[in-house]
């Protein structure tokens, strides 16, 4: 989910700033379309300096958000790997740890005329 400053809603590019010392990301159309009305360029999880040339996105969160349309929330384990956690309402939490080496953070360019497989935005 987003942080509480850009609403609670499910994450679609996950991303967060080079300057950044954390792992949680936050949606990077909707941080664009923040700074877009009111430019701060600050990310809205450690309040530190995130212009648009230092913003990555998470691939590995990209893949999990992918993998994982129907649950909000996964867990880490301590080896690395992640499990969904479904509503205690459906089912108990169903764990299927997934494990996969990260792949390297893309940097966010310039929205692509062309669809292309590095960009996110097409």
């Amino acid at each position: 989910l987003c942080p509480p400053h850009l609403g609670k809603m499910r994450l679609v590019v996950p991303c967060r700033a080079t300057t950044c010392t954390h792992l949680q990301c936050f949606d990077a159309a909707l941080y664009l379309q923040m700074n877009e009305k009111k430019p701060t360029w600050t990310c809205p999880v450690c309040d530190k300096k995130a212009p648009y040339d230092n913003l990555i996105i998470d691939g590995l969160f990209m893949e999990i958000l992918n993998s994982c349309t129907d649950c909000d929330e996964i867990q880490f384990m301590e080896d690395g790997s992640w499990c969904p956690m479904r509503p205690r309402k459906e089912s108990q939490e169903v764990c299927q740890p997934a494990r996969r080496e990260p792949p390297n953070p893309a940097p966010l360019g310039p929205p692509c005329p062309t669809r292309c497989p590095p960009c996110a935005w097409c």
